[in-house]
């Protein structure tokens, strides 16, 4: 099913943007639930927008020239959250009881 018109674009476009500030946050915060749980919406989102991609490609007509800049904007949050992950598992397994 092609998508009817740019709405969904626009949204995932504009969801795209509040996880990078959300990334920025959990990345600052170092508290690996949340950063974990950021990590899942990410993954959500990124499913919703490689389907959205497919249906403008099959024949809508759409852009996805946003839709690609969305996608590549999530995998930069997932790659930043990945790192952070991995800091802050690090700083915990040096501290002495």
């Amino acid at each position: 099913m092609p998508i009817q018109n740019g709405h969904e674009i626009e949204q995932l476009a504009k969801t795209s943007l509040q996880l990078e500030e959300a990334t920025r946050n959990a990345r600052n915060s170092a508290d690996s639930q949340v950063i974990e749980e950021l990590q899942q919406q990410l993954r959500e989102v990124q499913g919703q927008i490689q389907d959205a991609r497919g249906k403008a490609i099959n024949g809508s007509g759409t852009s996805t020239e946003p839709l690609f800049e969305a996608q590549v904007r999530v995998e930069e949050c997932q790659h930043t959250l990945q790192r952070a992950l991995v800091n802050v598992k690090a700083g915990q397994d040096n501290i002495s009881p």
